[in-house]
This record gives structure tokens, C-alpha cells and sequence, in this order.
């Protein structure tokens, strides 16, 4: 298994080439400057999540299809030591654990985010789903101006394509699990 900032690499250049795009093309869809993408590219730099979603919106793909290794019939996830990506000083960890099928249109993440963790989520692409259910803690979730509460075993399901923010106000971990839903736009 290659490291996760050498898949991304290889997946976006793989994407990138495959559309017969230029780097400096890539930097005005996906707004990540030419630099940063030959870096990603190359496997020189580990992009945040912010990154990896203003990519993944700009190319109108789906999160996973950067983090993803070659498919297989039946695969069976277990969450890493190390998380995939981390966002807000690594108070937000990911892990992802089924990368986008393109049958389900679908993708799974566990996400660990620490006592005080305030990420602000990248708004995604029209027709994203998303599915959070609380597995540990007490999980709030920010859509736009309204804030929810939930608890360990509770779920919401939210169009994703506005701000919105992932918090822990509590003094342990929250754990989520997330799956992302690609409805045809």
C-alpha cells in the first residue's frame, strides 16, 4: 500500500492526464495554485483537506477518487493507526475506509475529531449527500447558521454543497462515520 500523499499524487496526475489537462488548466478549476499541484503531483507535499477538496470540486469527482488504491471484489475496512489526512492542527482526523464507488456512488470515512475541533468543511459539489452518524461523543454539526446536537447513536443526513463545520465542545474524542453520496446533478 502506497503512502496516502503518493496515491493522491498518482490519482490526480492519473485524472489529470486522462482529461488532457495542463497544470495551469487544473490550478484555475480546482483555485490550488500550479505549484502546489506539481508538488501533489510528485508526491512532495501531504495536501490538507481543504486541498484535496477544492481539487476533488473543481475536477466534479468524488473525494475518494484521490485517496483511492486499485478495487477489489470484496474488501473488508479496518480503520489505520495513522489517519489518511488530518485538518485543524490534527484535531480532525480521516480515515477512510471504502473509497468512491462509482456503481453506489458512494464513499465511507471515520472521522476523529479531538476535544475543540472547529473544522469548516469546504462546500462540495450540487447533488453531495451527506450521512454522519455519531459512534462516540457528542458530535456537533454546523450547517450555515444553524447548529445540531447529536449523540452517540443518532444520525443526519444534509446536502453538502454549503459551509459547514464539524465541532467537539467536549473534553474527549468524537468519533463520526461519514459516507458521501454522489447523486447524479
Amino acid at each position: 500500500m502506497n503512502a496516502i500523499h503518493i496515491r493522491i499524487g498518482n490519482n490526480l496526475q492519473r485524472i489529470r492526464k486522462n482529461r488532457q489537462l495542463s497544470l495551469d488548466k487544473l490550478a484555475d478549476l480546482t483555485k490550488v495554485s500550479k505549484g502546489m499541484l506539481h508538488q501533489i503531483e510528485r508526491g512532495e507535499t501531504q495536501p490538507t483537506v481543504t486541498t484535496v477538496w477544492k481539487i476533488a470540486t473543481g475536477l466534479n469527482i468524488s473525494f475518494s477518487s484521490l485517496l483511492k488504491e486499485d478495487d477489489a471484489v470484496v474488501s473488508i475496512a479496518t480503520r489505520k493507526e495513522i489517519p489518511d489526512l488530518t485538518e485543524d492542527n490534527g484535531k480532525c482526523r480521516v480515515y477512510l475506509l471504502f473509497p468512491f464507488d462509482p456503481q453506489t456512488r458512494i464513499e465511507t470515512f471515520t472521522i476523529i475529531l479531538s476535544p475543540s475541533c472547529n473544522y469548516v468543511s469546504f462546500p462540495h459539489n450540487d447533488g453531495v449527500q451527506e450521512y454522519i452518524t455519531v459512534t462516540s461523543g457528542v458530535f456537533n454539526l454546523q450547517i450555515k447558521d444553524e447548529i445540531y446536537v447529536l449523540q452517540e447513536d443518532q444520525a443526519i443526513k444534509f446536502t453538502g454543497n454549503v459551509e459547514h463545520r464539524y465541532i467537539n465542545k467536549s473534553d474527549e474524542d468524537v468519533t463520526i462515520q461519514v459516507i458521501m453520496h454522489y447523486m447524479d446533478s
